[in-house]
């Protein structure tokens, strides 16, 4: 099913719809029908050129973002409840090698930035980090700020749907204990036991992915980890930042960068259509 679900992923993209459209074109001109492989060549191209402008973002980027927003602004760290755990969905690190002892930032490390400035706020005593060797790829980097390395612990997953499942697993597996301002305090060094003081309640999680991608996380947690009460806590408003700034000629004119955000956008689209079709 994973594979599965990349391979579609990929055909419903700009990308692979702009490839099919190209292979179309192409199939129409061998067989002499110049008209319509001239139609199919031509609104390929207009396809393509469409995705890799940044005014596309408005469409595609901004709305998955906007509901995350408070009063307009970035929602600061202050404004969270405390929580069981702060849940990070893979950070978009690099992952540990030889050239380097440094942590590598990719293009979502500012997840990680969160996770760590939620934790320093005291809004939870622990760390959950997710994702395709987790350890190697995000571990540095929580250190350098600030998180301490006992407060942290990992599990690998290859998307969403495992993360939701993995966490509903380990927290239906941790004690925890009800402070006087009622929030628990997460027990990793007593993950077998399954007993809760005061009475059983859901376990709170800050769950912490770009805000890009929270609509999705989020409803993949209330569908495969309905027992936890899960507060999103986004970062890395990548879309609704640049939508901030004036706007020029140059938005609507190719580039790499917002081809690989509004293909980025049209996926997590394309999987909340699904989610809400199928669910």
């Amino acid at each position: 099913m994973y594979y599965l679900n990349k391979i579609v992923g990929f055909l419903i993209s700009p990308i692979g719809i702009a490839i099919f459209g190209g292979v179309i074109a192409f199939l129409c001109a061998k067989r002499e029908h110049r008209r319509a492989a001239k139609w199919f060549g031509g609104l390929t191209v207009v396809w393509f050129w469409l995705w890799m402008t940044p005014i596309m973002s408005l469409v595609v980027g901004v709305p998955l973002e906007r509901e995350f927003l408070v009063d307009g602004k970035v929602p600061a760290v202050e404004m969270f409840p405390k929580a069981d755990a702060i849940v990070l969905l893979g950070g978009s690190m690099g992952v540990e090698t030889n050239l380097s002892s440094y942590a590598e930032m990719w293009g979502s490390a500012d997840r990680v930035w969160q996770a760590a400035r939620l934790y320093k706020a005291g809004k939870s005593t622990k760390v959950i980090a997710t994702g395709d060797h987790a350890i190697d790829s995000t571990l540095g980097l929580l250190l350098e700020f600030g998180v301490v390395k006992d407060d942290v612990c990992f599990m690998d997953a290859r998307n969403t749907e495992d993360e939701a499942k993995g966490i509903r697993e380990i927290l239906s597996r941790v004690e925890l204990v009800t402070g006087s301002g009622g929030v628990g305090e997460l027990r990793v060094e007593e993950l077998s036991r399954v007993e809760v003081e005061r009475g059983r309640r859901r376990p709170k999680i800050l769950l912490v992915t770009s805000a890009w991608h929270m609509k999705r996380a989020s409803l993949m947690f209330e569908k495969y980890a309905p027992s936890v009460e899960v507060v999103c806590a986004p970062a890395d408003f990548e879309n609704s930042i640049v939508a901030e700034r004036p706007f020029s000629l140059s938005d609507f004119l190719p580039d790499p960068g917002a081809f690989m955000g509004n293909s980025v956008a049209l996926h997590e689209w394309v999987g909340i259509v699904g989610y809400k079709l199928f669910r």
